[in-house]
């Protein structure tokens, strides 16, 4: 059996194993934002199309990318 002061231990090892893992997991978020940016202003220097199809078409590129990215090897 185990002493209280273990389970605590054992609780406090487990809740730093858990941020450890988070903290090390990508910010798809951002990283989608950083891709449609980076995707946009190239697309708005070298596009006839109006702006607004220009960031939907970089939105979109940015989350294939992405799903590409997320794919186990």
């Amino acid at each position: 059996m185990m002493t209280k002061i273990e389970m605590q231990a054992m609780d406090a090892v487990i809740g730093i194993h858990r941020e450890m893992k988070k903290a090390n997991e990508p910010d798809w978020e951002q990283r989608r934002y950083e891709i449609a940016k980076e995707i946009f202003l190239h697309k708005v220097k070298t596009s006839l199309n109006s702006v607004k199809d220009d960031a939907e078409s970089a939105v979109e590129w940015a989350d294939l990318l992405i799903s590409e990215l997320k794919k186990e090897k």
